[in-house]
């Protein structure tokens, strides 16, 4: 037996080819997209921003601990002027 071809069967042209469609948004009487954000929306990315870096922070401060039991120790804190400093803040939190 001999096959000589399909026969009757047209073979598949431009399969590799991608079609090509050429759509404006003006010729179909569409506009542009637009996205407006709100000020809430603005202020709550804000935040959740801010939570995200307290939430990632250390709840204490070791280097600052350091640096004041540094000075507590070398007594940088005991002068008229940080005594007095430190009075006028005691005062002005109880309002007096």
């Amino acid at each position: 037996m001999e096959i000589n071809g399909l026969g009757g069967i047209r073979p598949i042209d431009n399969t590799n080819k991608p079609n090509k469609v050429n759509l404006k948004s003006d010729s179909l009487g569409l506009g542009s997209d637009n996205v407006e954000i709100s000020e809430e929306a603005k202020k709550l990315a804000e935040l959740s921003k801010y939570q995200e870096v307290v939430a990632n922070s250390p709840d204490i401060r070791e280097d600052k601990i350091a640096e004041v039991k540094a000075k507590l120790e070398s007594g940088a804190y005991n002068n008229e002027e940080v005594m007095n400093a430190v009075a006028e803040k005691l005062m002005k939190v109880l309002g007096l």
